[in-house]
């Protein structure tokens, strides 16, 4: 069964809740950027992996890298992936430091699409 992908108007929305919640200066540097890293979990569904995880990692890590928001990326990164998660019947009510060290390591880019999965399903499959 094909997974329940994101769109633009949730991350739009995500974003500016977090915004709404943890301040920050709205608007959106690039929206061509944003539109290709909001497509590209349906990518890495068809052409790679199609684990949930995969997918909620290749989420995450191209819209960390896309940086399209002029504040709140890495905030707007992570509850963007728990909303895939959540959206496609994974609990995500557990919310570890692991977690965010990781979030914080692919928007440092010290971290891959490969890591990320394997700390979402390390912090999920439990």
């Amino acid at each position: 069964m094909e997974p329940l992908f994101l769109t633009l108007e949730q991350v739009l929305r995500v974003h500016r809740e977090s915004l709404q919640r943890h301040g920050g200066s709205p608007g959106i540097r690039d929206e061509g950027m944003l539109r290709s890293a909001v497509d590209q979990p349906l990518n890495h569904f068809f052409y790679g992996a199609a684990d949930l995880f995969g997918i909620a990692a290749a989420c995450a890590y191209h819209i960390a890298q896309a940086q399209a928001f002029r504040d709140g990326n890495k905030r707007t990164t992570i509850v963007a992936a728990l909303t895939f998660l959540e959206q496609n019947g994974v609990a995500t009510r557990r919310s570890t430091a692991r977690l965010y060290e990781a979030m914080a390591g692919i928007a440092e880019r010290r971290l891959n699409k490969a890591d990320l999965a394997a700390v979402l399903r390390e912090v999920f499959s439990r």
